[in-house]
């Protein structure tokens, strides 16, 4: 007599569902942690190319205001997206609308090519930072800096923080879910054509 065998997703979508949880926590777990955390990794922002170098950089907080306890984060990688050892980096920062420098930051050595650097704004202004960097070993960026300006808004950005993080956390999280949707959809269907063939007892 032909039996026809149905598996049951709950399985599947538990599985998913863990997956998914585990997801949320990291990202909320990324969000809470101090600054500190931040120095550990490559950072991902805005990114700005140069002879195969690229500086990213991105603050902590992602909107700050005036009087925050600001981190100011770069990395600067190589062409295979790697670390730089060994550099020395100094920090400009102007305020835009009047081109006047309000901080030096001077060069330091840093072992490794991710940089935090602490600051805090004493305007809501709109400023330009510009990370100079040189690179010992390369014959061009060890006589002069490697040098790239980033925008920055201090102040109320609503509009600008909801962006951020669309694009860097719930984005993510909504391709992962399509991905996973799509991923059981085609397993569910393999299977349930498998064990839908009659087998004989």
């Amino acid at each position: 007599m032909p039996i026809f065998i149905e598996q049951s997703p709950v399985k599947s979508f538990t599985a998913i569902g863990i997956v998914l949880a585990i997801s949320f926590f990291c990202f909320s777990y990324l969000l809470q942690r101090d600054d500190s955390f931040l120095a550990y990794g490559h950072f991902f922002g805005e990114n700005i190319t140069r002879d195969g170098y690229q500086v990213i950089f991105q603050p902590f907080p992602f909107a700050p205001m005036a009087g925050d306890n600001t981190t100011l984060n770069f990395s600067i990688l190589d062409e295979e997206n790697l670390n730089i050892h060994n550099i020395f980096s100094a920090l400009i920062i102007k305020d835009k609308e009047t081109n006047q420098t309000i901080a030096q930051i001077p060069y330091k050595q840093y072992m490794y090519s991710d940089i935090t650097i602490p600051y805090k704004f004493t305007n809501n202004s709109e400023y330009l930072l510009t990370l100079e960097t040189r690179i010992i070993g390369d014959s061009k960026y060890q006589a002069q800096p490697l040098s790239a300006t980033f925008d920055l808004i201090v102040g109320d950005q609503t509009a600008e923080y909801f962006r951020i993080i669309m694009l860097y956390f719930v984005s993510p999280v909504c391709a992962a879910i399509i991905v996973a949707i799509l991923i059981y959809e085609l397993h569910w269907k393999k299977r349930k054509a498998r064990k839908s063939r009659p087998t004989m007892e």
